[in-house]
């Protein structure tokens, strides 16, 4: 599952983010050899290419064949049969190769539209890739990718999806996920407090006070025969789910749970079509379960230092995915009015300590991650 998720992302950092710092729409399939010529391969390219060893594995486990699966007998790369421990050094090592050979190759063009939503996206999934396998490179790219956005996609205090057109409630949702992802990787106050902004947006531009969730466009928007409401899931969460769920967390975050009873009423008017259609409704389910988890607040708190980044390190070990984590210098204005779970929590004898707490009641602090560990190991 790490090796899926590396690949993916080490190929956005690779083909798709731009010099500012975003990232790209779209690759094309067609580039100057043809449809797919940039991508497919053929039993003779690998030969002549790789070492006997090295083709005959990439042949077995990447299914490519004398007929191929595309025209003029090239293959698409795929996982056509399962890789064995042994296979994996002589693929790596093909994979190095072939990406140097097809650098050679004429590339397809790119669509260098950066689109608010997905870019929201990529950081929450760099942000939390990042933090978890201790990958800097990924979350210096979910950084600057979420500088980029703040600078530029805010006119006016109105976020756009694109340039100059308006952003719509997918807008706000994932990039104010992406920013709270990055923010629980590397708590920079900055995140959090666009992202707490962003979410009182989406209150504020596209609530239906009829009590029917989100509308998918703002009310300062252009005005159309009818304000539709994005439900379901497709390719990118749907925007009211989304934007529930970042109510949720943001409530968690901060105590304001006006904002939870503001995704409760979303979620409670897509219930039947959660129970008849799951499939359809995955981001909405999620949000659904976390608004019914009794989720713990988690606040570390002291300088920067390897003890408290120990102290993070368990916290995010032992926590659940309904939980929040919050870290921070108590002596940081910025640090503290970004997040209210750092406000009062003080150091224990002058040593970073963690704060566990349920419904804003904490338990006693702790200031060692084995300490901490044994707290979160019992819900």
């Amino acid at each position: 599952y790490r090796e899926v998720a590396e690949s993916t992302l080490d190929y956005l950092l690779r083909e798709m983010q731009l010099e500012s710092g975003g990232f790209a729409a779209a690759q094309d399939a067609d580039s100057p050899g043809g449809e797919g010529a940039y991508f497919v391969w053929t039993p003779d390219q690998l030969d002549a290419l790789l070492t006997p060893d090295e083709a005959a594995v990439s042949r077995r486990v990447w299914g490519i064949t004398a007929e191929g699966n595309f025209e003029g007998g090239a293959t698409v790369l795929h996982v056509a049969n399962r890789v064995t421990p042994e296979d994996g050094p002589l693929l790596e090592s093909a994979r190095g190769k072939l990406l140097m050979a097809r650098a050679e190759r004429a590339a397809p063009a790119r669509d260098d539209k950066v689109v608010t939503a997905w870019n929201g996206l990529a950081i929450s999934a760099l942000a939390r890739a990042g933090a978890w396998f201790g990958r800097e490179d990924y979350l210096d790219a979910a950084q600057v990718a979420a500088d980029h956005l703040i600078a530029n996609a805010v006119v006016g205090g109105r976020l756009m999806r694109t340039g100059r057109h308006l952003g719509c409630l997918d807008d706000y949702a994932n990039l104010s996920h992406g920013l709270i992802a990055l923010y629980e990787a590397r708590f920079r106050p900055v995140d959090l407090a666009v992202a707490r902004d962003l979410a009182a947006k989406i209150v504020q531009l596209f609530s239906d006070e009829s009590g029917a969730g989100f509308f998918y466009t703002g009310s300062d928007a252009e005005a159309l025969i009818a304000r539709t409401r994005e439900l379901e899931d497709q390719p990118t969460p749907a925007g009211s789910s989304q934007a529930a769920r970042v109510l949720i967390v943001v409530a968690a975050h901060t105590g304001e749970e006006d904002l939870a009873e503001r995704a409760g009423i979303a979620l409670a008017s897509v219930a039947e079509e959660m129970r008849r259609y799951p499939q359809a409704f995955g981001t909405a389910l999620i949000a659904t379960e976390m608004a019914k988890a009794d989720a713990r607040q988690i606040a570390v708190v002291g300088p920067r230092a390897p003890a408290t980044a120990e102290l993070v390190w368990a916290a995010r070990a032992g926590s659940g995915p309904d939980d929040v984590l919050a870290a921070g210098d108590p002596d940081d204005p910025a640090a503290v009015a970004a997040s209210p779970l750092l406000a009062d929590r003080l150091l224990v004898d002058g040593k970073p300590a963690a704060y566990v707490c349920r419904a804003r009641t904490c338990q006693t602090p702790v200031t060692g991650a084995d300490q901490l560990a044994a707290t979160l190991s019992t819900k």
